[in-house]
């Protein structure tokens, strides 16, 4: 029996939900490096997930103890040759289908509207898999290359942004009026070099971007939009997780009473936009890049 929208989205919170209750899941935190893509993608069409499908595969790999993040439907593996092992169960992803329909104005005039409809899918994990196309990845994750952090790439991505970042005092900030700037500490005053870029990717990615995207919303739906922005950034740059849950537990307690409340959408809504967040926060560096490439070309030309 096929699920409303609805029932849907309150299927996929109420699993989020659970595992940030009891606390030994986190689907945004991985304090530790990963082999393979960055973030979770479809091993056929070689597309990344985006917004809550991320949250969702990256929860189903730390449960399932997935080493690798390659993803795809049943016929897609079969179409290339392979095979989903018996009783594997699946994991579900979601997507908006356009669908149109014929409506009349207040004239009488028939005219066709687009509106998206929430739709799921399921989805299985390579490890799940049978057949040749797959061998390289089921073989120890060491055979495989890590994604290493990447000080250099991300020095350039945030410079690329050309944010006011002021560095010193003992808090870290985003303040919009008067000066539309970002305040965090000197770096030596954290753990680690992850401390520091998750913090500045927190403020930076997450809230110095919110008015340049156009996003609205409260306090604790900002924080977690944050939140989950570095954590996506964190994961592109190759960066791991510093494993430092304050902030975390300070923001925790104000998501999940939304949630609870009844405001199914909440984490749905944070997850799509700092998806937005990172994309629009890498694009100055990717456009610097491909300016470099240019240019490079031109001189050999």
């Amino acid at each position: 029996m096929s699920q409303s929208q609805k029932e849907i989205q309150q299927s996929i919170t109420n699993r989020l939900v659970d595992s940030l209750k009891s606390g030994s899941n986190i689907p945004w935190r991985r304090p530790w490096r990963t082999v393979g893509p960055k973030f979770p993608t479809n091993h056929v069409t070689g597309r990344a997930y985006h917004g809550i499908n991320v949250l969702t595969l990256w929860l189903a790999a730390q449960e399932k103890n997935f080493p690798v993040d390659l993803w795809a439907s049943y016929q897609q593996w079969a179409s290339i040759g392979c095979q989903v092992k018996k009783d594997e169960k699946s994991e579900r992803i979601v997507f908006y289908s356009p669908v149109k329909k014929l409506k009349k104005d207040a004239n009488g005039i028939e005219k066709v509207e687009t509106f998206p409809i929430l739709k799921s899918w399921s989805v299985f994990n390579v490890a799940q898999v049978e057949g040749k196309a797959v061998e390289e990845f089921q073989s120890q994750p060491s055979g495989l290359k890590f994604s290493e952090p990447n000080r250099a790439e991300f020095d350039l991505a945030v410079v690329a942004t050309g944010a006011d970042i002021r560095f010193g005092g003992n808090q870290a900030f985003y303040r919009r009026l008067p000066d539309d700037f970002v305040q965090v500490p000197n770096e030596e005053f954290f753990l680690n070099f992850s401390s520091f870029a998750e913090t500045l990717l927190h403020e930076v990615g997450g809230h110095w971007t919110e008015h340049r995207l156009g996003w609205t919303g409260s306090y604790a739906e900002g924080e977690l939009r944050a939140e989950i922005t570095a954590c996506f950034l964190s994961a592109a740059l190759g960066i791991p997780d510093s494993g430092d849950l304050a902030n975390h537990a300070k923001y925790l307690e104000g998501w999940l009473q939304a949630i609870e409340d009844g405001d199914t959408k909440f984490i749905w809504r944070a997850s799509s936009a700092a998806s937005k967040a990172a994309e629009y926060f890498l694009a100055f560096s990717q456009e610097q890049a491909a300016v470099v490439e240019e240019d490079a070309e031109a001189v050999l030309a």
